[in-house]
């Protein structure tokens, strides 16, 4: 089984080339219903807001529900689907990195505390009075991107910029018990240091390793870590390894050994003992499991 990668300009019907897109959640589904419900990868920035529905959001293995006022934030590499007991309805705006950053050049995208890491929680639940206001925020913008008219995308962005700052609110208050700071020096170091762990992983496996990177002592990188996440940075780098190591487990015809060894493994033993350890099972049971 192989999972595909979305590209955005797959979803660039009508050639406007800004790599941005929104729609209401039914209409996308019926455009695209083959493709998101089966696992798949993007490479852009995702929000969906449901205003209605019931079913199931799986993210990197683990499932959210689907109902009326949730919100799902997602990241470039997520591997998700969607599973559905009723009809949805909602909307769904998704941007690249570069379309973000051409209009916002004042803060960045990871300062929103659901772009932070890849372990930010995905799933936000709003009340009805939010519900409303975001629902008139993503009218306004389905207007102008099917206007296009002068200055559409610029006023886009922006309402982009009031939808993420009106729901970073809520989720900062939601996750507050989860450490969600405000120091931008500790998300800083924090961004840098995912940065490093998602191109790294394989080679570097000690917290140490990317401390010396950064600039910074040991302790001081697991106070940003903890900080920022609710983490120790020994685990946020255990949870990267587990995370590829599943999707390769059930993504790729390879043997366990095989995966092991492009995990930068020494030994296929460890690497048993490893996965078991932070996943309560074998890498063979996994695969089987989820084959």
């Amino acid at each position: 089984m192989n999972f595909p990668r979305l590209p955005i300009e797959k979803f660039d019907e009508n050639g406007l080339l800004q790599a941005f897109y929104i729609n209401h959640f039914s209409e996308h589904l019926k455009k695209y219903h083959s493709d998101i419900t089966h696992p798949h990868k993007h490479d852009f920035y995702l929000t969906v807001f449901f205003t209605s529905g019931k079913g199931r959001h799986d993210i990197d293995f683990t499932s959210y529900p689907i109902r009326q006022n949730a919100v799902f934030f997602l990241q470039p590499e997520q591997m998700h689907h969607w599973e559905f007991e009723a009809d949805a309805e909602g909307w769904i705006l998704f941007h690249s990195e570069d379309f973000y950053k051409f209009y916002s050049a004042h803060f960045e995208l990871y300062l929103w505390p659901f772009f932070q890491s890849r372990n930010a929680n995905p799933f936000l639940e709003i009340d009805s009075e939010t519900a409303e206001k975001l629902s008139s925020r993503f009218i306004e913008m389905m207007a102008e991107y099917q206007e296009n008219t002068a200055h559409s995308f610029l006023k886009i962005a922006s309402l982009t910029q009031l939808i993420y700052s009106d729901l970073s609110r809520i989720y900062a208050e939601k996750e507050h018990d989860s450490n969600v700071v405000k120091n931008n020096r500790y998300q800083d170091h924090f961004h840098r240091f995912t940065t490093l762990l998602n191109q790294q992983y394989v080679h570097h496996k000690n917290p140490s390793d990317y401390a010396s990177q950064l600039a910074i002592t040991t302790k001081h990188l697991h106070r940003v870590c903890l900080a920022c996440s609710g983490k120790s940075t020994s685990q946020l780098i255990a949870e990267r390894i587990i995370l590829e190591a599943k999707r390769k487990l059930i993504s790729e015809p390879k043997s366990i050994s095989e995966i092991a060894n492009e995990l930068g493994f020494e030994n296929t033993p460890y690497f048993h003992l490893f996965f078991k350890k932070h996943c309560g099972e074998t890498p063979k049971q996994f695969r089987i499991k989820n084959s």
